[in-house]
């Protein structure tokens, strides 16, 4: 078996949403790409097609690796990668992997970092193999249609993106999935909005769909550990009553008591943060 990489560059975006799609047939859990959702996860993820890689198998494109670069900070992450059905479990996605990570190495990159859905285990073995260690569980939360109830409403304060960014890099994890981290959440589009109400801010996406995603929920250190986060949580659902609430698998566990208290169920499925040092 033949096997090569070239730049994503190479080929044109329709190409490379087919390739993505085939990578993902029978995936674990359904996905299908179009051309504006691949370009829409381009700007969010910050991924670099010069640098994300195109699996050739015989000379025929069978897989597909997303990448996306800081520089600055010396670190990459896989956003995405899918291997067709008729190359798998032949060796071409252990190739690839190891590909990618000594492409990281060259580029003098020092830590490569990854979401993996916790329940897909070859995916997760596959990592494991080329030395990515768990960070923490991501999961996820929802809250359907709740009504307002006796909750008073909160007294919201808009707050510019790009000031909730530099928040969330001045007091967030600095080890945050790389979606969340203050970086990416300029990038998501469309336009989230955020709040504040005293020292608590939240980041959501369009208040006025029927389906909101909260992207971000952040307290001031000084004012932790006085139900602050939950309080917001529960005023914004009331302010925007009867709506469904979304916290995508991307939240750190060790945070999910405060969606808990607030009334959010959590979802089966779960991730694992994973990243490998160089």
């Amino acid at each position: 078996m033949d096997l090569l990489t070239k730049p994503a560059s190479n080929y044109p975006v329709e190409e490379l949403v087919k390739m993505l799609n085939r990578g993902f047939e029978e995936y674990f859990i359904p996905i299908h790409f179009t051309n504006s959702l691949f370009l829409n996860m381009l700007k969010k993820d910050g991924i670099d097609l010069s640098t994300s890689r195109v699996l050739l198998v015989n000379q025929t494109p069978c897989g597909i690796a997303l990448i996306a670069p800081r520089s600055t900070q010396r670190v990459s992450r896989l956003a995405a990668m899918g291997i067709a059905k008729e190359a798998r479990g032949k060796g071409a996605g252990s190739w690839f992997m190891k590909e990618l990570v000594a492409e990281a190495c060259d580029r003098g990159d020092r830590e490569m970092v990854l979401e993996v859905i916790e329940q897909n285990e070859p995916a997760v073995k596959l990592y494991r193999k080329y030395g990515f260690e768990s960070v923490r569980r991501l999961v996820g939360y929802t809250c359907k249609g709740r009504k307002t109830g006796d909750i008073q409403k909160a007294s919201l304060k808009e707050v510019d993106l790009g000031d909730m960014g530099e928040l969330i890099s001045q007091y967030g994890l600095s080890d945050l999935p790389w979606q969340l981290s203050g970086a990416s959440v300029t990038q998501i589009n469309p336009s989230p909005r955020a709040y504040s109400e005293g020292q608590a801010y939240i980041l959501i996406s369009n208040p006025e769909a029927e389906h909101i995603v909260i992207w971000s929920l952040l307290v001031e250190p000084d004012a932790r550990g006085h139900g602050l986060g939950s309080r917001m949580l529960s005023q914004v659902v009331a302010h925007w009553a009867g709506k469904t609430w979304h916290i995508p698998a991307l939240c750190p566990e060790e945070f999910g008591k405060v969606f808990e208290n607030a009334g959010f169920e959590r979802e089966k499925l779960s991730q694992w943060q994973m990243k490998v040092h160089l």
